[in-house]
Formats: C-alpha cells, sequence, structure tokens
C-alpha cells in the first residue's frame, strides 16, 4: 500500500471515529426527550390529545425534514449543516424545561428537532465515504454510536429531572456545545467530497427519486414499518411504566436498555455481517425480535430489561445494514438514501406511533401497542424481500 493510501485510510479511520462520537452525542441530546412525554404533557398543562401533538411535532421536525436536509446536503449548504445542527439542537433542547408556555415548548421542539435532522444525512454520507471500500461497516459503526447516544439519553434525562426536574436539562448545555468544539477541531478535512450547487443538486436529487420510484417507495415503506417498533418501543415504555408509576430514571433504565440493545446490534452488525449476508439480514434477523416484543407487557424486573436490550440487538442488527443498502440502490445521491432511510421512513413509522400511543393513552391500554409493534416488524420483513440485489463488489463500494 502506498504512503498516499495509508494516510488516506488513516484520515478516514480518523473521521469516522470524530462522526460516530459526533453521533453519540447528537443522539444522546436528542434521546433525552424519550422518558419526558408525559412529564412534558404535565408541566406545560397539555390537555387531551397533546400526546399525539406533541410526537407528532417532533417527528416532523426530527425526521421528515431530513429529505430536505438532504438535497441542502448534495450542494455545498452539507458542510455547515453537519456542524450547525448539533449546535442548535443541543441548545433548544436543553431549554424544554425553562417555560410554561406551550408555544415555547413547540418552538424548542420544532427547532432543536430540525437541528438533530440537519446533521443526520450529512453525517451518515460522511462516514460512509470515510471507508468507501467498507461502506457498510462504516454506516454500521456510525449508526452504533447514535444508538448508544439514544440509549446514554433516556437514562441521563431521567436522572437529572428526578432530581433537579426538567428545568435541571440546561445544565447539559455548556457541556454539549463544548463537546462540538472539540470534534470539529478534531475534524480532517482533508479531501473535501465533490458537491453541485445550488439547484442544480437539488435537480440531481429530485431526479434519483423519479427514476427509481419503486425502490424509493420500497425503501419507504420497509424501513417506516420497521421503525414503528424501533421508535415505538421506548415511547410506550414512557407511558406504560409511567402509569405503573415508574420514576423518571427507572422509565429511562428500560428504554436505555431497549437502546443500548439497538447500539450492540449496530456493533454486531460492523464485526460480522459480510455483504453476501446483507439482504438476508434485513428480513430474518429482526423477525426473530416479535417474540421479545409481543410478551414486554407480561414481564418485570430483570426479564423486562432483558426482553426490551434482546428486542433492541435484533431489530439493531438490520438497521445500518438497512441504511447502507439503501445508499447501495440509490448511489448516484446517497444523501438521498440516507435521508430516506434515516429520515423520511422514521418520521412516517413516528407519525404512525403517535397515532397509536395516542389512541392506548385515551384508552389506557399501552399493552396493545407492543402487538401492533409485532405486526410491523412482520410486515417489513417482509417488504425487505422485494428489495432488489445488490452484488457483493457493488455492496462494498
Amino acid at each position: 500500500m502506498s504512503n498516499s493510501s495509508q494516510n488516506s485510510l488513516a484520515s478516514g479511520t480518523w473521521n469516522l471515529i470524530v462522526f460516530t462520537l459526533l453521533h453519540f452525542l447528537v443522539d444522546t441530546v436528542a434521546g433525552q426527550m424519550s422518558p419526558l412525554w408525559p412529564a412534558l404533557k404535565q408541566h406545560y398543562l397539555i390537555g387531551a390529545g397533546g400526546t399525539f401533538w406533541l410526537l407528532l411535532i417532533w417527528t416532523m421536525a426530527t425526521s421528515f425534514s431530513q429529505l430536505g436536509f438532504g438535497l441542502l446536503g448534495d450542494s455545498s449548504a452539507g458542510r455547515w449543516l453537519v456542524w450547525l445542527g448539533p449546535v442548535v439542537g443541543a441548545i433548544c433542547l436543553g431549554c424544554v424545561g425553562l417555560s410554561t408556555s406551550p408555544v415555547v415548548l413547540i418552538a424548542l421542539l420544532i427547532c432543536g428537532g430540525l437541528g438533530i435532522a440537519a446533521f443526520h444525512p450529512e453525517g451518515a454520507t460522511l462516514a460512509g465515504n470515510s471507508w468507501p471500500t467498507a461502506r457498510s461497516r462504516s454506516i454500521s459503526i456510525f449508526a452504533m454510536g447514535g444508538f448508544f447516544g439514544q440509549a446514554a439519553g433516556p437514562y441521563c434525562s431521567g436522572l437529572i429531572v428526578d432530581r433537579f426536574g426538567i428545568s435541571g436539562l440546561s445544565s447539559g448545555i455548556a457541556v454539549a456545545l463544548l463537546l462540538i468544539l472539540l470534534l470539529r477541531l478534531a475534524f480532517r478535512d482533508t479531501q473535501p467530497v465533490p458537491r453541485s450547487q445550488g439547484f442544480d443538486a437539488i435537480q440531481e436529487a429530485v431526479q434519483v427519486l423519479r427514476q427509481h420510484h419503486v425502490i424509493v417507495l420500497l425503501l419507504v415503506l420497509s424501513g417506516t414499518l420497521r421503525v414503528v417498533a424501533a421508535a415505538g418501543v421506548p415511547v410506550a415504555l414512557s407511558y406504560w411504566l409511567a402509569a405503573k408509576e415508574f420514576s423518571k430514571s427507572e422509565v429511562g433504565l428500560v428504554q436505555s436498555c431497549f437502546m443500548a440493545g439497538i447500539g450492540l446490534g449496530g456493533l454486531m452488525s460492523a464485526l460480522f455481517v459480510r455483504p453476501r449476508f446483507e439482504r438476508l439480514t434485513l428480513w430474518l434477523i429482526p423477525m426473530l425480535s416479535v417474540p421479545f416484543i409481543a410478551t414486554i407487557p407480561q414481564l418485570e424486573g430483570l426479564s423486562l430489561k432483558g426482553a426490551t436490550g434482546a428486542s433492541g440487538l435484533l431489530i439493531g442488527i438490520a438497521l445500518p445494514v438497512f441504511i447502507s443498502y439503501g445508499q447501495q440502490l440509490l448511489p448516484e445521491s446517497r444523501r438521498v438514501a440516507s435521508s430516506l432511510t434515516m429520515g423520511v421512513s422514521w418520521g412516517t413509522g413516528g407519525a404512525v406511533v403517535a397515532a397509536l400511543i395516542d389512541l392506548c393513552d385515551r384508552h389506557q391500554k399501552f399493552d396493545s401497542a407492543f402487538v401492533g409493534f409485532s405486526i410491523a416488524v412482520i410486515a417489513s420483513s417482509g417488504l425487505c424481500l422485494l428489495l432488489p440485489r445488490v452484488s457483493p463488489t457493488r455492496s462494498e463500494r
């Protein structure tokens, strides 16, 4: 291997570490909201139906907007979105407990959610480009950082809120900003990715969507159904356990078991899933999570934590593969592919979760939500079987 190749690999590996750590930080900030939805409803005196609207606003801001940021990412704007987004997210979400006005809460959720969303398409693409000959593995490592962040966020925010109230979340703003600055200084921008300019980039991306509309539809549908479980289980746990009078830290701990399982699944995906097994992984492994998800409402104590962790693990193995597979199916615009598999799918799935949780909240029957999540996983696996195959050589590009 030549010196230039070695230097390029070393820089790519270093940047992959930087973006994985930044993903951990961003999703820790986003994950702090997970155990707090019932508390926010009480803090802001939000009436019936508020559960649906809070979750829907949050989902629209953090997920649907990623398609727009993916289009912008193919232009020169992506260079600063990946850093500015986390800054905005950390500030806004750290301030959610400093007011009692529902209007202020909505504004903070929208702005903070947009900041979280702005990071993901560009971050995933730059992480994948760090190891262009092992894209699936680099995406798995990047995704692992995010899911471990989502595991850390609920437990940390639960501890803070139990001790200091919701306003105590503001204490994390300065820490988050300092860490973002340090990671920005550590980033090595030695080989900028070529980008189109302005509307040319957006027109090119829209053309990709039109040309591959069947693939896009399958990606969104299968991803949405998978996300109904991946995003829905933690939210359902927050309401189900709150109804059983668990403390915020206890709720956060059970949620963290699920998200830590997803993060560990991302690590196992990076270590063990090879290109020729990716399509099999997409549909078979998540199916194994169904018995664990379906039995969660009948469990308690250590068995509850074990079942949530196991279901997260089995779902988590396939999630980064799905992101990478989408980039391989749409190589002409990988940022758009990332926004579809990480953003639009999560947004649509999150909207379904919001409606389902609101229905369960009205009837105080959260057990039935886990049956819905199980059905969604089965349907998602079926749709993944319809996705086109990619050759092993192509998948490693």
